[in-house]
C-alpha cells in the first residue's frame, strides 16, 4: 500500500493518497486525526501514521472494508504488528494535544 510514496510525506502527498481536496488533508492534520510533526511551515506525515487512519477508520465502519481489499499483504505480517502502536507519539517533538 502506497510503495510509490516516500516514508515521511507531505500534505499534498496526503491528498493524493486519500484522495481528497486540500482543505480536508489540512484539517486530518491540524485536528490531529493523522499525527504529523510542523517543520517551518510544512507538516511531515509518517506514512504509516496515514495507513494508520485509515485502518482506524476501517474499524469504525466495522472493520471489512480495507482488511480485506487494500491491506491483504499487511496481514498477520510483522509489519502489521507496527501498525498497532500507540495514538500519541511525539517524533521526536512535542505535538499539540499530545
Amino acid at each position: 500500500m502506497f510503495k510509490d510514496y516516500p516514508d515521511v510525506v507531505t500534505v499534498e502527498h496526503l491528498q493524493e493518497m486519500l484522495g481528497i481536496c486540500r482543505k480536508n488533508a489540512y484539517l486530518l492534520v491540524k485536528q490531529n486525526k493523522i499525527h504529523s510533526a510542523r517543520v517551518g511551515r510544512s507538516y511531515k506525515i509518517p506514512k504509516l501514521c496515514v495507513v494508520e487512519y485509515l485502518l482506524d477508520q476501517d474499524r469504525q465502519l466495522g472493520g471489512m472494508h480495507l482488511s480485506n481489499s487494500l491491506v491483504p499483504s499487511l496481514q498477520n505480517t510483522p509489519e502489521s504488528s507496527k501498525l498497532m502502536m500507540p495514538k500519541q507519539r511525539t517524533f521526536g517533538c512535542e505535538q499539540k494535544g499530545a
